[in-house]
C-alpha cells in the first residue's frame, strides 16, 4: 500500500508538471503497478486464514457428525426392531414347545389307561375261560352221574330180586359221600370266584385311579393352555405397542432429519451467495482502478 501511495504521488507530480500529458510510458508504468498490487494481494491471501461469515448458522458446522449420528440412530432402531421380532419368535417357539410337552404327557397318560384297560380285559377273559371250564366239568359230572345211574338200575333190580330190600346204612353212607364231594367242590369254586372278584376289583381301582389322574391332568392342561394363550395375547399387545412407538419415533426422527436437511441446504445457499458476493467485490475495485 505504501508503494501504491508513493506511485500515485509520483504520477500526480509528473502529471501536474507535464500539463496532463499521458504517454505510453506512463500507461505501462500504471499497468506494472496494478500487476504488482495483484501479486501483493495474492501473497497476503496466502498468509491469511479463511474465516467464516458471521451470518452462517452454527448448525452447518456439524453437518457430517449429525448425519453420522442420525444414520447410527436409524441402524440402532432397525436392529432393535429385528431383536424384538426375534424375541417374539422365541416366545412363540417356547409356547409351542410347552404345548407339545403337555400333549406328550396327555398321550403317555392315555397309554397308561389303555394298558390298565388291557389288563382288566385279560382278567375278564380269564374269568370267562374259567367259567367255561367249570361248565364243562359240571356237564361231564352230570353225564357221568347219569351213566352210572343207568348202569346201577339193572344191578339194583337184580339185587332186589335176590334180596327184597337194601339196608339203611348203605344209603346213608352213599348220600354222605356225595354231599362231601359237592361241598368240597362248592368251597373250591367259591375260592376261585373270590380270587377273580379280587382281581376285578383291583383292575377296576386301577382304571378309576388312572381316569381320575387323566381328568386332573386334562384340567391342568386346559388351564395351562388358557394361561399360555393369555400370556401370548399380552406379549403380542406389548410387542405391538412397542412397535408402534418405534414407528412413531422413527417417523419423528425422519421429519427432524428432513427439517434439518432443508435448514442446512438453505444455510449453504446463503453461504454460497455470501461467498459469491465477497468474490465479486475485489473485481469491482480492480476495474475502478
Amino acid at each position: 500500500m505504501w508503494r501504491f501511495s508513493l506511485s500515485l504521488s509520483t504520477t500526480s507530480s509528473t502529471a501536474s508538471s507535464c500539463d496532463t500529458e499521458f504517454t505510453k510510458e506512463d500507461e505501462q508504468r500504471l499497468k506494472d503497478y496494478i500487476q504488482q498490487l495483484k501479486n501483493d494481494r495474492a501473497a497476503v491471501k496466502l498468509t491469511m486464514l479463511e474465516l467464516e461469515s458471521i451470518h452462517i448458522d452454527p448448525l452447518s458446522y456439524d453437518v457430517k457428525p449429525r448425519g453420522d449420528s442420525q444414520r447410527l440412530d436409524l441402524e440402532n432402531a432397525v436392529l432393535m426392531q429385528e431383536l424384538m421380532a426375534m424375541k417374539e419368535e422365541m416366545a412363540e417357539l417356547k409356547a409351542q414347545l410347552y404345548l407339545l410337552e403337555k400333549e406328550k404327557k396327555a398321550l403317555e397318560l392315555k397309554l397308561s389307561t389303555r394298558e390298565a384297560q388291557e389288563q382288566a380285559y385279560l382278567v375278564h377273559i380269564e374269568h370267562l375261560k374259567s367259567e367255561v371250564e367249570e361248565q364243562k366239568e359240571q356237564r361231564m359230572r352230570s353225564l357221568s352221574s347219569t351213566s352210572s345211574s343207568g348202569k346201577e338200575k339193572p344191578g339194583k333190580e337184580c339185587a332186589d330180586a335176590a334180596s327184597p330190600a337194601l339196608s339203611l346204612a348203605e344209603v346213608r353212607t352213599n348220600s354222605d359221600s356225595e354231599l362231601a364231594t359237592e361241598f368240597a367242590n362248592a368251597i373250591r369254586r367259591e375260592k376261585k370266584l373270590k380270587a377273580r372278584v379280587q382281581e376285578l376289583v383291583s383292575a377296576l381301582e386301577r382304571l378309576t385311579k388312572s381316569s381320575e389322574i387323566r381328568h386332573q391332568q386334562s384340567a391342568e392342561f386346559v388351564n395351562d393352555l388358557k394361561r399360555a394363550n393369555s400370556n401370548l395375547v399380552a406379549a403380542y399387545e406389548k410387542a405391538k405397542k412397542k412397535h408402534q412407538n418405534k414407528l412413531k419415533k422413527l417417523e419423528s426422527q425422519m421429519m427432524a432429519m428432513v427439517e434439518r436437511h432443508e435448514t442446512q441446504v438453505r444455510m449453504l445457499k446463503q453461504r454460497i451467495a455470501l461467498l459469491e458476493e465477497e468474490n465479486s467485490r475485489p473485481h469491482t475495485n480492480e476495474t475502478s482502478l
